[in-house]
């Protein structure tokens, strides 16, 4: 039995994420981003029955829906929310609905994300360290490629239903084919692009780290300013006992 790849779950998790936005999700696009097969992902999409794992559309706009942008509710076209309602309230109850549409790898993510400030910027540098060497990996394969080779960038199926009493899904039949192809070149400047912007923001968290660690030390000096000032006004110091004992103020 072959082995259940290890991305089928988080490819499936990205998907449902931006679908449940309201986004319109390109199954090639996806299937670059995550590094998986094309034709691996469509299989997983069709075998997972992924749009059944979508939560169920209400009525009303959707997530991401700007149908009433701008516009004002026509006067005395509703009451407005009951007395004593409590939609507003900060509760986590919002919180509580968006971690129910969460798998359960995603909350195990969720949870162990670190939120303070230190930890989260370390955390953030280490991915884009991760993906500023896969993206180095990339630019060093295209540029080692003969200046010729060519690759798909996109791909355009013409396509027509069967005939007369056949399955008339899409890609029954296929007439023509239509290819976006591009140079190798061309990628690696893509992704140079992209290198430029991994990095501008490695190099902006760096300097913020390098921010809190000084701050850190101004706060350690500034500790024992005060402990030297509180010497000088007491004319008290400190000193243990040589025994171990407690310590005793010398005047």
């Amino acid at each position: 039995m072959p082995k259940r790849s290890d991305k089928r779950d988080s490819v499936k998790a990205e998907y449902i994420a931006r679908k449940s936005k309201g986004e319109s999700v390109n199954l090639r696009e996806l299937a670059e981003e995550m590094e998986v097969n094309y034709q691996s992902l469509r299989k997983w999409k069709q075998t997972d029955k992924w749009d059944e794992s979508l939560p169920k559309r209400t009525r009303g706009g959707q997530p991401g829906n700007r149908n009433s942008a701008g516009k004002k509710n026509a006067a005395g076209s509703h009451k407005g929310a009951p007395r004593g309602n409590k939609n507003a309230e900060k509760d986590g109850a919002y919180s509580a609905v968006f971690f129910d549409m969460l798998t359960d790898s995603e909350k195990e993510l969720a949870e162990k994300t670190p939120t303070g400030s230190r930890a989260a910027l370390e955390h953030e540098l280490q991915i884009l360290k991760v993906r500023e060497h896969r993206i180095l990996e990339k630019i060093a394969k295209y540029e080692s490629e003969p200046e010729d080779t060519l690759y798909i960038n996109s791909l355009l199926d013409m396509r027509v239903p069967a005939g007369k009493g056949k399955n008339k899904q899409d890609g029954a039949e296929q007439s023509m084919g239509m290819y976006n192809k591009g140079s190798a070149f061309a990628r690696s400047l893509k992704l140079q692009e992209e290198l430029y912007k991994v990095q501008g923001r490695i190099a902006t968290i760096a300097n913020s780290l390098r921010a809190l660690e000084e701050s850190d030390r101004r706060m350690e000096i500034e500790k024992k300013k005060l402990e030297i000032l509180e010497m000088r006004a007491t004319g008290a110091i400190e000193i243990a006992e040589p025994d171990g004992g407690e310590d005793v103020d010398m005047l």
